[in-house]
């Protein structure tokens, strides 16, 4: 492990949205872990999602970050800073409630 920061990224979504929606019609895997917080799993990485002051199913705003970076055999040589951008771009291509 680095003593690196992980990366991070706030998103600020154009109206009130349900993240879980969101992910699960991108496909993309993920495990609540209360009202304000889950985590996703995108290309084997782990992105850890909160969305304070509001809820998962009522976001306006959402704070990601790269938890743990995919394994290397399957990052296709994208840094984990990438795919935080790619993974973030799924709520611009989908923010609706």
């Amino acid at each position: 492990m680095t003593d690196s920061p992980s990366p991070s990224v706030s998103v600020s979504l154009s109206e009130p949205t349900n993240v879980s929606t969101v992910l699960d019609r991108a496909g993309i895997d993920y495990v609540s872990v209360h009202d304000q917080r889950l985590l996703a799993i995108y290309h084997t990485g782990i992105f850890n999602v909160t969305t304070e002051p509001e809820s998962v199913s009522n976001a306006r705003t959402l704070e990601i970050e790269c938890w743990e970076a995919p394994l290397p055999s399957r990052s296709d040589e994208r840094s984990p800073q990438e795919l935080l951008e790619d993974f973030a771009a799924v709520f611009d291509a989908g923010d609706e409630s």
